[in-house]
């Protein structure tokens, strides 16, 4: 089976989604409209654990080119929209990015908690060069296993920006993962990605619908 592509949604979530963010009232309308769509396979909310406020929706596809066809589709699309406002703040800007993974990425979500970095390539470095440091990172954090708290992982480029790769991490705590990042060789491929890539992390306890 091919490896499927990865939609971020992140907004500010509503008072109500705040309160109860497991709560799948809240997100059915809108996963029921997604749930009907071809090329449609496993989809996961939340809200950010770090700032209580925004709300997340993970969805993922089989091809790139079922999402493009929905958002392309003049009927469903804006009922779609409609439906988010339930979980989405309606007045708040929203953020969309697509990850093609290198694995299997849905045991990451499915974890208790799910950590989503970012790494924006810095100007006059190479891709190829933080791809394969973030797949080292990655395979390293893994070797770790149930021991230090890490489930599974995967990272992928992003479509929308070529400087951005996204890297999905499940873990059994938020604190499982600041331990783990606690061990020198860890911490030292940290660094050294840093040097030619800023470096953004989130975490997230996602529902699975």
């Amino acid at each position: 089976m091919s490896l499927p592509t990865i939609e971020v949604v992140w907004k500010q979530a509503t008072e109500a989604f705040r309160a109860d963010p497991k709560n799948r009232e809240h997100v059915k309308s809108a996963f029921d409209i997604l749930s009907a769509q071809k090329g449609q396979l496993q989809k996961y909310f939340g809200v950010q654990h770090e700032d209580r406020a925004t709300a997340y929706a993970i969805i993922a596809w089989a091809e790139l080119d079922d999402h493009y066809k929905l958002m392309n589709d003049a009927e469903t699309y804006p009922r779609l929209g409609e439906a988010t406002k339930s979980f989405f703040e309606p007045s708040s800007p929203s953020n969309m990015v697509h990850v093609r993974p290198t694995a299997e990425p849905f045991k990451a979500f499915e974890a208790p908690v799910t950590e989503i970095a970012w790494f924006t390539l810095k100007e006059g470095h190479s891709k190829s060069d933080l791809e394969q440091q973030v797949d080292a990172l990655t395979k390293t954090i893994l070797a770790g296993g149930p021991a230090n708290g890490v489930v599974s992982g995967a990272w992928g480029p992003t479509v929308e920006k070529d400087s951005v790769i996204g890297l999905f991490l499940g873990w059994t705590s938020v604190e499982a993962h600041w331990n783990a990042v606690k061990d020198k060789t860890i911490g030292d491929m940290i660094a050294k990605i840093q040097t030619i890539a800023s470096v953004e992390v989130i975490h997230i306890p996602l529902t699975k619908w």
